[in-house]
């Protein structure tokens, strides 16, 4: 009995590994330039786009490629033409998404911990 925990602990570890590390490519983004609802394409970023943006600003979200030197609250406001607004940058493969999809990446991650936990000791 022993063994099938192990391995259950393993392929737990593997499916983390596998979700939250980045192959070692080009960033990757969430691109959609005017969006209402949940952004679902995402492109290679190129040149000196190296970071991920997602941009609220009143109901429409901005998410694309961006260059992490310009993630200040200055900049973004020169770019983009407004004065209110919520941003976040980020340096991982597809970061920029919107919070209900973080949220539920949290929620897998408790529960596959919860998973792992209650398999050792049961």
């Amino acid at each position: 009995m022993k063994g099938n925990k192990s391995n259950y602990v393993l392929l737990t570890v593997f499916v983390i590994l596998a979700v939250f590390c980045s192959s070692g490519d080009m960033l990757k983004c969430y691109n959609c330039p005017l969006s209402f609802e949940t952004c679902k394409t995402n492109v290679t970023c190129t040149g000196n786009s190296d970071a991920c943006l997602w941009l609220k600003i009143g109901e429409r979200t901005i998410t694309q490629c961006f260059p992490y030197s310009n993630c200040d609250v200055t900049k973004i406001q020169e770019e983009f033409k407004s004065e209110n607004f919520n941003f976040r940058c980020c340096q991982k493969d597809l970061c920029n998404r919107s919070s209900t999809m973080m949220i539920s990446k949290a929620v897998f991650s408790i529960a596959t911990m919860m998973t792992m936990i209650w398999m050792l000791c049961f």
